[in-house]
């Protein structure tokens, strides 16, 4: 079986931010975008882009306890927060400032991929998000790359990967 990952179409998004509202309530019972473990950030004047973590696992080595690991079912890396000392390495490790310190617990977080079903692709009401085949997921890269999230050949916008 061919592990997924998430992938994004930032051409779709309109800083609804529904996605880390669903992130922050799976994970902490509670409507807070600071604890999301997925962040969009927006750039003036119109774009609104969903940050969120490409499980390189950088900060696995940045661990000095080794509180961060690899779920070898879903690739995911995952945090282990009663193990995690608050030190910051793997926050200072992460390439894209997605993993951050919790600001109630001050421990590390960042997204796990919902072992494997996240919350935030199915709770997406423009589609911009999705879990799919590294494939696919490239696909959808090139595409908004280099054709401004219009497939050639065709005038209306590109449809989710599954589809393509």
């Amino acid at each position: 079986m061919v592990q997924k990952i998430l992938a994004v179409h930032p051409n779709r998004c309109t800083g609804c931010e529904k996605c880390e509202l669903w992130c922050s309530f799976v994970k902490n019972s509670s409507f807070n975008p600071s604890r999301a473990r997925i962040h969009v950030v927006r750039s003036e004047p119109y774009a609104d882009i969903p940050i969120i973590c490409i499980q390189c696992g950088l900060c696995i080595d940045a661990c000095p306890v080794n509180a961060i690991s690899r779920n070898m079912k879903t690739n995911a890396v995952v945090v282990h927060e009663e193990e995690c000392t608050s030190c910051g390495n793997c926050v200072t490790a992460c390439p894209y400032g997605i993993l951050t310190l919790d600001p109630v617990t001050k421990k590390a977080v960042k997204c796990d991929l919902c072992d494997g079903d996240p919350e935030c692709v199915k709770h997406c009401p423009k589609k911009v998000l999705f879990y799919v085949e590294p494939n696919k997921a490239a696909y959808l890269r090139r595409l908004v790359e280099y054709g401004g999230g219009i497939s050639i050949g065709r005038k209306e916008p590109i449809g989710p990967p599954e589809k393509l």
